[in-house]
């Protein structure tokens, strides 16, 4: 009789308890075998310089690197594995940081087991795998971008120099004499600004200018 291949799966999360659980749950499983565990990414990376799982399981909240950053190192030393973040984070920025550091699945911590193992089984044979609300997020973050995008081309080199200039901090007169303009034109494009941006106030300007890379917190 032949016998079942085995997806290797290493754990980092930093809570012994959901680790434990993970383990356990997943442990039942015939086809899947857990080859270590780790509290956080320095732990995470001895364990694979040792074996390297077809998937591993990354929370992003541990102490000192977070599981995005350790996403990405992992990959770029370890490429052959897959990586499936298991996290309580759902906002948009979170899923599309995971994304861009090479996750290949997000699924959030209340996920039911049948979803986990099909996720897991997905992702070792090459695949990806995000939950429903996960996947919704990602669409309409990319819905959100396309039309910050298509906002932005409206916005002429001179408004995007206030906006930039106005979300720093600025005031318009100072943004009028660093600028070598009169006070009154600035009002001008601030108002054009908002109107081309459909933004309300000031906060939702300076939201806008950090989402977007004009500025940095």
């Amino acid at each position: 009789m032949n016998s079942i291949e085995k997806i290797t799966v290493a754990i980092a999360d930093d809570h012994l308890i959901f680790r434990n659980g993970l383990k356990s749950l997943l442990s039942a499983e015939p086809d899947i075998e857990i080859i270590g565990e780790a509290a956080n990414a320095s732990q995470l990376m001895e364990l694979l310089m040792v074996q390297v799982p077809l998937v591993t399981i990354i929370d992003i909240s541990m102490p000192g690197i977070s599981g995005i950053e350790a996403t990405r190192s992992i990959l770029g030393a370890f490429p052959c594995t897959s990586v499936l973040i298991l996290s309580m984070h759902t906002a948009p920025e979170y899923i599309m940081n995971a994304i861009q550091a090479g996750a290949k699945g997000y699924l959030p911590k209340d996920v039911s087991k049948s979803e986990l193992t099909e996720a897991i089984r997905a992702l070792s044979n090459g695949g990806d795998y995000f939950s429903r609300s996960v996947s919704e997020t990602v669409m309409q973050g990319l819905l959100q971008q396309r039309k910050d995008d298509a906002e932005l081309a409206s916005l002429t080199s001179r408004e995007k120099e206030v906006l930039t200039l106005s979300a720093s901090g600025l005031t318009n007169k100072e943004i009028a004499a660093k600028l070598f303009i009169s006070h009154r034109t600035v009002d001008c494009h601030k108002n054009h600004i908002m109107q081309k941006l459909s933004l309300k106030s000031s906060a939702e300007l300076i939201l806008y200018a950090v989402r977007n890379g004009f500025v940095k917190l």
